[in-house]
């Protein structure tokens, strides 16, 4: 009978601070991602929540996911590094939905890591510099 397993294996990588709805999705798509197999999946989710993260940042934004990352690093919410990064990684989550053959495991570790970093940097370094602002005095 197993009692452990040395080194434990990997949990899901969730960023903090995310809206509930959001987490729910990135851990979809984080459950699906260690499994050989699963690519399409995990893909197909990932894009889902970049999707929906940027809907709770600016909520009248329309059109394609590139379009609407463009339109945040426009206006400062996003940097333009992680704009241009987009244009790589864009396609991805299309084609996990969309396509007959599965992302790579090397478009899919691409479009986990945009992901993270996109979600780290609209949720997670927001509410960090929040909770670490000093308090105003007490009357």
């Amino acid at each position: 009978m197993v009692k452990d397993f040395w080194p434990p294996p990997p949990g899901p990588l969730i960023p903090e601070h995310l809206p509930p709805d959001v987490e729910r999705i990135y851990l979809q798509a984080e459950r699906n991602y260690s499994i050989e197999g699963n690519e399409e999946a995990a893909g197909t989710m990932y894009r889902k929540a970049l999707d929906v993260g940027l809907k709770k940042i600016d909520p009248d934004a329309r059109g394609v996911l590139a379009a609407r990352i463009k339109k945040l690093a426009g206006a400062s919410k996003l940097t333009p590094d992680i704009a241009e990064w987009a244009d790589h990684v864009r396609d991805l989550g299309n084609d996990a939905a969309h396509e007959e053959a599965p992302p790579t495991r090397q478009e899919l570790e691409d479009l986990r890591n945009f992901t993270e970093m996109v979600m780290r940097y609209l949720f997670s370094l927001p509410a960090l510099v929040q909770a670490r602002k000093p308090k105003p005095p007490l009357p």
